[in-house]
């Protein structure tokens, strides 16, 4: 005897709703899983190259001319106090960030005579000056010496849109910024190329000593003596 199931509640019609809706759902879910995959590989849409903001947004150091140029008249008897003052903050800059000679031109007896005592008086070695022949029909006396200089990347760059990287990884402009600013605010360019020389550091030791003290609670100052010691505030103070 054949038994008939009854679906109560269901018509033809809503049978066939309930198979569109079901076989709906069954693509949907394939086309999710599908995405899934895609989310969890390694296609992004943002700039990946490389995550090394060094290599993504380099900055450039190169060497080029610093110049002092002294107007000096070709009857004059040498340089005036100004001009004095001038050369030997040249000669501080060429000290702090100089690379390489001084090269000094000029056809002024007497200025070049001046330059010549200021460069003694700064004591600069004499293999560190170079003397060059001037046109005598260049007035004045010229300066100048190599020195590094920092140019940073140009930063803006943003072609693809970060609202549609589902990876959430770096995009192309990120860290410019910073080697910008930091290109421009660096005080000597060629602390980018390499390193100074330990003579330029502080005292390293000296600075252990007083961190051993310090943690170890005791004085971080130096030895005062009975003759410094009679002179302090505090004693002062308590009389």
């Amino acid at each position: 005897m054949t038994k008939q199931l009854k679906m109560t509640g269901l018509s033809g019609a809503s049978l066939k709703a309930t198979a569109v809706r079901i076989l709906t759902a069954s693509v949907l879910v394939t086309g999710l899983a599908g995405c899934g995959h895609q989310l969890g590989g390694d296609t992004t849409s943002g700039f990946v190259a490389t995550q090394d903001v060094n290599e993504r947004h380099p900055i450039e150091v190169e060497k080029a001319r610093a110049t002092l140029a002294l107007n000096v008249p070709g009857n004059a008897q040498g340089l005036n106090v100004y001009q004095k003052d001038r050369v030997r903050h040249f000669i501080a800059d060429w000290r702090n960030y100089g690379s390489g000679q001084i090269v000094v031109a000029g056809n002024n007896r007497g200025a070049l005579l001046d330059i010549r005592d200021l460069l003694v008086e700064r004591r600069v070695p004499i293999g560190a000056v170079q003397v060059v022949t001037y046109g005598v029909d260049q007035p004045g006396v010229k300066l100048s010496f190599a020195r590094y200089v920092a140019e940073g990347p140009k930063c803006g760059k943003f072609p693809t849109d970060l609202g549609k990287d589902p990876n959430n990884a770096e995009y192309e402009n990120f860290g410019c910024a910073a080697q910008h600013n930091l290109a421009a605010l660096v005080d000597n360019p060629k602390d980018l190329v390499n390193p100074r020389d330990q003579a330029d550091w502080s005292d390293g030791d000296r600075r252990d000593f007083i961190f051993r003290n310090w943690w170890a609670g005791k004085s971080t100052g130096g030895d005062v003596t009975e003759v410094n010691k009679a002179g302090t505030v505090s004693d002062v103070a308590k009389q």
